[in-house]
């Protein structure tokens, strides 16, 4: 009997924090080739939750951590230039940081353009992110990418 109420009451306590759990900002991502010899760009697509904001690229230190792309892995290739809102962000002043942030809503396009110097070439790494509601935020979130380019 013991047993039966132990399992019982870890089923309901992993079913509490997956409750808890919550993942308001899902991303895809594409690599399209560009005109040109070799230039490609990485388009990191994010799908933000109602209610929710997803902190811009450009942003002032000491507030929310800003949207941003990271690469690990850059095997016979380089990034070139900085990552670019495709989707443009919006600015307001933040009560809850008391700064101007930019942020998205809804949707948000980032992309980065990398240059293959020899295939094949393999690009990984991962975009880190953090979005607000109203009442809470995520803590700082990587979300992970990788291409290989024949």
């Amino acid at each position: 009997m013991k047993k039966l109420l132990f399992a019982l009451g870890f089923v309901v306590l992993a079913a509490f924090a997956q409750a808890q759990m919550i993942e308001p900002v899902k991303w895809e991502f594409e690599l399209k080739p560009l005109k040109g010899a070799n230039q490609y760009e990485i388009v990191a697509t994010a799908k933000i939750d109602m209610g929710f904001k997803l902190y811009g690229v450009n942003m002032a230190e000491g507030g929310p951590v800003k949207t941003s792309f990271n690469f690990e892995t850059m095997e016979n290739c380089r990034k070139f230039g900085k990552p670019v809102e495709i989707t443009p962000s919006k600015k307001m002043h933040d009560k809850m940081f008391d700064m101007e942030v930019t942020y998205f809503k809804d949707k948000a396009t980032i992309s980065h353009k990398v240059w293959v110097t020899e295939k094949p070439a393999k690009i990984s790494g991962y975009i880190q992110w953090m979005s607000c509601n109203d009442e809470m935020c995520t803590p700082p979130t990587d979300e992970e990418f990788e291409f290989v380019i024949e």
